[in-house]
């Protein structure tokens, strides 16, 4: 009887114990990576891309096979109904948490995010590590891209910080980051714009599609308050303090050129007043590496040619944005974490700016990699 009884408790303790009877296979969940959010005729349009995750890692002894993307499209008057539209034409479970990238289209940000924001932000499976951009090209498009060996989870938009450490221009960010700036005081947000390159790759035979860094959306308080394209923004890298390395083209006689790659900008800006007005004076220390020198140059008339090439790139950006009433190096913002009281003066009846508001920039520049050139010129 005792053996009896042993057994119908050991049988019932195994059927209350918790298994994964309830988990769904891999293949039986379509995972989000990447999301577009468009606004066109007053409803809000949600493109979603789904990959398949067979293709992405390499098994032993087999190559990868490229990655067949599909993407599809909801639209309702808010947010929640657009993704409940995608939800009705689901024919699997979808799940969200994999979201590596979500792209604002510059529709979108015209119209304002503030009916954007909390959907995203009170959206559980919504990660604070996806990355942000904006884009004036055809979302759908911009999804359907692939990297050169089949997998869209691979491309330069999904690891912006490896492409970042090699270029720095403008720096990517992320939804917390994003977010955090969006409400401070004195605070204009570098948005990363993208644009589609047509046939960037060729192999024999065919081509390949790819997506670039083409500039920066600059958003105030939800606003956006212009957009500003890379040949605008050379500037914008030396006042960064993420900025690891960037390259640099300085001219010198004969229409010669010395390519330098300059690292990790150290900067201070400093307000001064003057009269109830307010300037600003920028201190940078770069570090430079010498990549391609055609002509030999005395290293004082090299430092030199940086402090004046540095200076006008900074300039250059600043009046540009300016143009756009773009507080484009947050020089608001610098008053404002530094004299709240004199903020608070100069802001009384709105901060503005003028064309003479920097008044000095001051360029230290120290050459640290020669390469195999012997510099007979650097004292």
């Amino acid at each position: 009887m005792k053996v009896i009884l042993r057994i119908i408790l050991f049988v019932l303790s195994i059927a209350l114990l918790s298994g994964c009877w309830d988990t769904k296979d891999i293949q039986d969940i379509q995972y989000i990576s990447a999301m577009g959010i468009d606004y066109q005729n007053g409803q809000y349009v949600i493109y979603v891309q789904v990959t398949s995750f067979a293709g992405v890692a390499k098994q032993e002894g087999l190559e990868p096979k490229p990655t067949t993307v599909w993407v599809a499209k909801g639209r309702g008057e808010t947010m929640n109904e657009a993704m409940n539209d995608i939800y009705k034409k689901a024919n699997q479970y979808i799940y969200w948490a994999h979201v590596k990238v979500i792209i604002f289209s510059e529709s979108l940000l015209k119209n304002g995010l503030v009916n954007v924001n909390d959907p995203i932000l009170r959206f559980q499976q919504i990660r604070e590590t996806t990355w942000l951009y904006g884009t004036d090209d055809s979302l759908e498009k911009i999804l359907f891209v692939n990297s050169l060996f089949g997998s869209s989870v691979q491309t330069s938009i999904f690891n912006p910080d490896d492409i970042y450490k090699l270029r720095s221009f403008v720096e990517p960010i992320r939804i917390q980051r994003f977010y955090t700036q969006n409400y401070e005081t004195g605070m204009t947000i570098k948005l990363p714009k993208i644009s589609l390159r047509n046939e960037v790759w060729k192999a024999k035979g065919k081509s390949q599609n790819t997506v670039k860094l083409s500039g920066a959306y600059l958003i105030k308080n939800n606003k956006l308050m212009g957009e500003v394209a890379n040949k605008h923004l050379g500037g914008l890298r030396w006042l960064t303090k993420s900025t690891e390395r960037s390259p640099i083209r300085i001219k010198i006689n004969n229409n010669k050129n010395i390519q330098l790659s300059l690292m990790r900008p150290k900067f201070n800006i400093k307000p001064i007043y003057v009269n109830d007005e307010v300037e600003f004076d920028i201190s940078i220390e770069v570090e430079g590496a010498i990549m391609d020198m055609e002509e030999n140059i005395s290293f004082p008339h090299l430092k030199e040619k940086i402090q004046r090439a540095l200076e006008k790139e900074i300039r250059d950006t600043y009046k540009y944005a300016l143009k756009k009433n773009i507080d484009i190096y947050n020089l608001e913002g610098v008053i404002y974490r530094k004299d709240l009281k004199k903020w608070k003066e100069v802001t009384k009846e709105g901060f503005s700016l003028n064309e003479e508001s920097i008044r000095n920039i001051q360029v230290d520049a120290t050459i640290k990699i020669t390469g195999d050139y012997k510099y007979e010129y650097m004292n």
